[in-house]
């Protein structure tokens, strides 16, 4: 029987799935039924709890017993965020494919049989297919917007390379992808200084693979008010500032989209050296090639050597008072 079972599996690629759990009690067993009703019948499945508040981790727990799957279960003991979380489950990846749902939302039935079956017939340097989503409310009634419409006012769902659409705004749904595990190991995993996974990690791989669109909506996405997305406003901002820079110190941006991020980066340094937060060194090396002032020269070295921001302010108003010492001598030495 098993044999039998392993020879009808080997036609079918295995697809690793994620599901991320947060205070997600209310809606885990329907997402969880989404997966264990997909129509592919070689599936991974691992999911986490991040140290929810709320009762999941029971709830998950109860759901598997009933259900008696042989899926990983992994309930943190703290948070450690999205990006943290899936850098963790992407070691234990063993699929060909690999997808993720929030346990907020929910899969159509069909979504990883036809996705797999469009990417099996696409070249290697496809790396993503995307569809887009229904949105659904708290009590899963229809909202009248489709999900991209709702983040994007696009023409037609782009396609190819796509990292200038994609640095002028997030809008594919992560929960209806399917990506070429292959696209992690040429772009390296999810960044954790960052709040949201899902917008760097595309931009990074449409750098090096083409996105390809897939006309069947693959899921619904839930518009819950209490959602992490909806709660971490500052947090989103600081993330995108940081994505932002990220790309500009790298290089990747043409003339245009720097625009006026290098204004952006001498605020960002100067910000975060002020409130004691770490500063990369990508970012000092690539202020110091735009602005080459003493003024910059004092905060990087002093950042560089572990001084706090009110013992840079001493050290440079103790070279500006020098200086003007040295002015004020040189013009007495000349009368």
């Amino acid at each position: 029987m098993a044999n039998d079972l392993n020879s009808r599996l080997e036609n079918y690629p295995l697809v690793t799935a994620f599901v991320g759990c947060y205070n997600h009690s209310r809606f885990v067993e329907e997402c969880l039924d989404s997966v264990k009703n997909q129509t592919y019948p070689n599936l991974q499945v691992i999911i986490f709890d991040d140290c929810s508040k709320d009762n999941s981790v029971a709830v998950i727990d109860r759901w598997l017993k009933r259900h008696r799957l042989d899926w990983q279960f992994i309930p943190h003991t703290r948070n450690i965020g999205i990006c943290a979380s899936l850098n963790e489950v992407l070691r234990l990846t063993r699929g060909k494919y690999i997808s993720m749902v929030a346990a907020d939302d929910v899969w159509l039935p069909d979504k990883t049989s036809r996705q797999v079956e469009a990417m099996e017939q696409m070249p290697g340097d496809v790396g993503v297919v995307y569809s887009d989503a229904f949105q659904i409310d708290e009590n899963g009634h229809l909202l009248p917007q489709m999900f991209i419409e709702a983040h994007r006012k696009l023409v037609v769902s782009p396609e190819g390379v796509l990292f200038d659409v994609l640095w002028q705004g997030n809008f594919i749904p992560a929960m209806t992808t399917l990506i070429r595990r292959e696209c992690f190991a040429k772009v390296g995993n999810y960044d954790e200084d960052l709040c949201f996974e899902d917008w760097d990690m595309w931009m990074r791989i449409s750098r090096r693979f083409r996105f390809v669109y897939d006309t069947a909506p693959a899921a619904s996405y839930r518009v819950v008010s209490s959602s992490a997305a909806r709660t971490m406003s500052e947090a989103m901002c600081r993330s995108i500032e940081l994505l932002r820079l990220k790309y500009f110190c790298r290089g990747w941006l043409n003339t245009e989209q720097k625009g006026n991020l290098a204004l952006a980066l001498d605020e960002a340094v100067w910000r975060l050296y002020q409130a004691g937060s770490h500063i990369p060194l990508r970012w000092k090396i690539t202020l110091l090639k735009q602005d080459c002032s003493a003024k910059t020269i004092c905060l990087v070295v002093c950042s560089i050597c572990g001084f706090s921001f009110r013992r840079f302010k001493q050290i440079l108003a103790f070279g500006v008072a020098l200086k003007g010492v040295i002015f004020r001598q040189r013009g007495e030495h000349r009368l």
